[in-house]
């Protein structure tokens, strides 16, 4: 509830007791007179905003069969809603709606009713009693702040779109009212979570390509180290290979060099010098076969 609209009605309902106090509404007699004075001394704490005093005076008062009335009873749940005592205000809102069905407090009651109900953490019913509240009474002085109660139920319940559409109604529709600001306020912390989790996303998709790319990447990464592992080796076999077939042709040529020197001591001088050249090109090309290896060695 707004505060000026309490403040009106703790006025109101102030005034009205003033005036039953004034009036012959309590007789003369000692009954009459204490509960007059039970009253008052309720009024008393009521007027200082003394909330838990007010509440236990009121009570007090009301145990007089001549102060039972809705308004004491209405004076009652004010008291409670102000001193947050949600639980005892359903209580009491409840039985109010059952005493006096036709009281010109009813409206009244229903909207605190509804507010008793959030507090409570009854958001879906709050929902309903308030959303019958402005549906009965489109002309309440206090019908923007039912929309806010809606609104901030929905918001508790983690409905933001349903709250944003009533917050902007309630700026929209209702700029003067005592509730526009928190609703503006609402509206902008919407706004902010609705962007954060934009931000989240973009960061988890983020995040969730990147891993992607990087397990791809390791995967790629593994299979080139394993295919270049496997060139490598068959290159090693390959080369091994061929080192040994040029050493066989070393040797060969080796046994070959033997075998003409030998056969050389046989030949006439000028054989013996055509010989001598031929082992000379066959030593020459041995050498360079023997260099091709130990470059071969050299590189592995």
């Amino acid at each position: 509830m707004g505060i000026e609209t309490m403040k009106r009605i703790r006025m109101y309902l102030v005034a009205v007791f003033m005036a039953c106090a004034a009036s012959a509404a309590w007789s003369e007699s000692d009954g009459m007179e204490t509960a007059q004075a039970a009253f008052g001394q309720a009024l008393t704490a009521y007027q200082s905003g003394d909330w838990y005093s007010s509440q236990i005076l009121l009570r007090k008062a009301m145990s007089y069969p001549a102060n039972n009335t809705e308004a004491v009873v209405f004076m009652l749940i004010s008291a409670e809603m102000y001193g947050e005592d949600y639980t005892a205000a359903l209580h009491d809102s409840e039985l109010f709606l059952q005493q006096f069905p036709d009281s010109t407090y009813v409206s009244y009651v229903r909207y605190q009713y509804g507010r008793a109900l959030f507090y409570t953490g009854a958001y879906d019913q709050a929902i309903m009693v308030l959303s019958d509240f402005c549906h009965t009474y489109p002309e309440h002085d206090l019908y923007p702040s039912a929309l806010f109660w809606i609104a901030e139920s929905f918001y508790a319940g983690y409905s933001y779109d349903d709250a944003l559409g009533l917050y902007t109604r309630i700026v929209t529709d209702f700029p003067e009212d005592a509730k526009a600001p928190a609703a503006q306020y609402r509206i902008e912390t919407i706004n902010q979570r609705d962007r954060e989790e934009k931000l989240l996303y973009l960061l988890r998709q983020t995040g969730e390509e990147y891993l992607a790319a990087r397990e791809e990447y390791e995967r790629w990464m593994r299979t080139q180290t394993a295919t270049s592992a496997t060139e490598l080796r068959q290159r090693m076999i390959d080369l091994q290979s061929r080192n040994t077939e040029l050493e066989a042709q070393v040797a060969e040529l080796r046994r070959t060099v033997d075998r003409l020197m030998e056969e050389n001591r046989q030949f006439s001088d000028a054989a013996a010098d055509a010989q001598a050249e031929e082992i000379r090109l066959l030593k020459l090309k041995a050498h360079q076969i023997q260099e091709l290896l130990d470059q071969r060695g050299t590189s592995q």
